[in-house]
């Protein structure tokens, strides 16, 4: 496509049609179109979706079961204690709702939905938890402790719940 020759006088006649107030759009010769001046506020689409319910509290479930394996990893890692008791579950859930606090408070997960989900979050890792070690036990192993990894292989069984010392298999 070529462009024939501009002058001056074809600049300023561009620009006057441009700048008329009347005008809300005027034409381009070289696009071949009518370039309207300006977009009205209701024709720009806003991309300011809410999420979805299901997917934020898919996240702070998330939260709190990693609230709790880091819960799990203190009470492993730097407690050295293996043994299942009453005391040492109740300091893993004060470190877990610790943990669940400061998470939530870094992603912006505060609402009373969320920290519901963030506690369920904890509860399910409390109960099945450990059937990510029976999935991925090299990678536990690194995470937690291997004498811990073997520990939990030996007491439970793939795809169970733990609930209360008993393992139920599903």
């Amino acid at each position: 496509m070529a462009a024939r020759k501009m002058d001056k006088s074809d600049f300023d006649t561009r620009i006057k049609q441009i700048s008329n107030p009347r005008n809300k759009s005027y034409y381009d010769p070289d696009l071949g179109m009518h370039v309207p001046k300006r977009v009205m506020r209701d024709k720009i689409k806003h991309t300011n979706e809410e999420p979805s319910v299901i997917g934020i509290l898919l996240v702070s479930l998330v939260l709190g079961a990693v609230a709790l394996m880091f819960a799990q990893i203190v009470r492993i890692r730097y407690f050295g204690v293996l043994e299942p008791s009453t005391s040492i579950l109740v300091l893993e859930i004060v470190l877990a709702i610790w943990a669940v606090v400061l998470l939530s408070v870094l992603t912006d997960k505060r609402s009373v939905a969320e920290r519901l989900a963030q506690i369920a979050g904890v509860a399910v890792m409390m109960v099945a938890g450990h059937n990510l070690i029976w999935r991925w036990p090299d990678q536990m192993s690194t995470i937690y402790t291997s004498a811990y990894v073997e520990q939990v292989l030996e007491t439970t069984t793939q795809n169970s719940i733990v609930y209360r010392g008993s393992v139920y298999g599903l």
